[in-house]
């Protein structure tokens, strides 16, 4: 999600720190064991003009509010550890594939194929002991990244 984010910002000169905050941020999310301030984090994620608003932005725009608003998510549930946090987090990737399949129209089921990676995601993770934690998380990282290109390609090339 954060590739969307930060694929769909990066236009605006004044969207800069916007853009460096979340990529700093997608580094600390992936470390297990990190002393951050993840209330700040999450607040930061929360004044994204994305989410500030009282609407959802028009265009392209509204996959960068579906994106923040999983960050945001995210980063509140490594503050909470709630796991409605995660809830949360999880629905708003799931929606934002669901509306890209339906803007793109090429009947490629994205809820599907998101839904299943964050299952299989959990399945690994429960699975696997902490000596082989960090491993785990750096491929997952990675396909996360393949996926989120691969997304953001699809929404900007149409």
């Amino acid at each position: 999600m954060a590739q969307l984010f930060t694929g769909l910002v990066c236009g605006s000169a004044e969207r800069t720190q916007d853009i460096e905050f979340t990529i700093r941020s997608m580094d600390l999310l992936w470390q297990a064991d990190t002393q951050t301030s993840w209330d700040e984090i999450a607040a930061r994620f929360r004044s994204l003009p994305e989410l500030t608003g009282d609407e959802e932005p028009p265009g392209l725009l509204a996959y960068a509010y579906d994106a923040a608003a999983t960050l945001y998510y995210a980063a509140l549930y490594r503050a909470t550890g709630s796991l409605t946090d995660v809830t949360s987090c999880s629905n708003r990737a799931l929606n934002s594939t669901g509306f890209i399949s339906d803007k793109l129209g090429d009947d490629v089921n994205r809820y599907e194929i998101e839904l299943q990676n964050q299952i299989a995601d959990i399945a690994l993770l429960s699975r696997v002991g902490n000596s082989a934690r960090c491993d785990v998380i750096e491929a997952m990282r990675a396909h996360a990244q393949s996926l989120g290109r691969a997304r953001l390609a699809e929404l900007t090339s149409r």
